[in-house]
């Protein structure tokens, strides 16, 4: 495996017709095929792929890689993973009061992710440095992105042709991993995750970039855009 720069992985993307696959309900309801059909496939996180909607190839498997994923080396490359991106840089990447005091670093301070898995990398990897992260963070008015829209914002930035959002609802269906209940985090986390800020964000900005949705997705973003 090799550790690659960030031009090496925006050459695998430029020019290519992606789907950014996330685990909200919505991706069960894509015609079989169609997600296979492109030319990269990227799964976020603890994905499953369990029918010809949610298609069946992972080319590339984008995750923040702390101690909830459960993917294992063996899984990902029998699913046909060849390229690992890391969400978060190798660095104590901000400075906050509130994690400190309640002994919550690794919030903020994620080289525990890559201490743990010094010897797990095995393909080639992607991790940001501390700036690129720091740009999705502050976007959001100092909040950390989520992985999935992590995931759509680092793979913008390479120039793709077309990406197509499947399974994105941004947690309004209360669901993840496709049939999971999703917990949010502490409402009182200075830096916790904006979902609906990531809506707005994809509401007011899809035009500037060649995305597609799905139909779920697509009738929300409408739905935002005509109560505004």
């Amino acid at each position: 495996m090799r550790f690659l720069e960030r031009h090496e992985v925006a050459e695998q993307f430029a020019g290519k017709r992606v789907a950014i696959v996330g685990s909200a309900p919505s991706v069960l309801d894509n015609e079989p095929g169609y997600i296979d059909g492109h030319d990269l496939v990227v799964r976020v996180n603890n994905y499953k792929v369990n029918s010809t909607a949610t298609g069946y190839r992972t080319d590339v498997f984008y995750s923040f890689f702390g101690t909830s994923i459960r993917k294992t080396a063996p899984e990902l490359s029998t699913d046909g993973v060849k390229l690992l991106m890391c969400k978060c840089p190798n660095a104590h990447a901000i400075d906050s009061a509130w994690h400190r005091q309640r002994n919550k670093m690794n919030g903020v301070d994620f080289r525990y992710i890559y201490r743990n898995r010094r010897h797990w990398w095995f393909c080639d990897t992607y991790i940001p440095d501390l700036d690129s992260f720091l740009v999705k963070f502050h976007l959001l008015g100092d909040r950390v992105p989520t992985t999935g829209f992590s995931a759509i914002l680092d793979i913008l930035s390479f120039a793709p042709g077309e990406v197509y959002l499947t399974g994105f609802d941004f947690f309004m269906s209360g669901i993840h991993n496709v049939t999971d209940h999703w917990r949010p985090g502490r409402a009182d986390d200075p830096i916790g995750h904006a979902p609906r800020r990531e809506l707005m964000w994809l509401c007011q900005r899809r035009h500037e970039y060649p995305i597609k949705c799905d139909g779920r997705l697509e009738r929300e973003i409408t739905a935002i855009g005509a109560n505004a």
